[in-house]
């Protein structure tokens, strides 16, 4: 999946597939988080957000979503 860097102090990069409904999130310690069943809105109301680990930890972590650790 191709992720695209975002202007943030926690995140590094987001990609989104929406075939597929995965949110994938590189945070900047390195580690990559994939989500499944997320919804393109959802994806991008976290390109515009200006608090964008607020929002991953509020909207995305509580959301119900499947999630799989892909780099620690």
């Amino acid at each position: 999946m191709q992720r695209r860097p975002v202007r943030s102090t926690s995140l590094k990069s987001v990609g989104y597939d929406a075939a597929t409904l995965t949110l994938e999130i590189e945070w900047r310690n390195g580690s990559i988080v994939r989500y499944t069943g997320v919804a393109e809105p959802v994806y991008q109301a976290l390109l515009a957000v200006p608090g964008k680990a607020m929002f991953v930890e509020q909207v995305i972590e509580r959301g119900g979503y499947g999630r799989e650790q892909v780099r620690k």
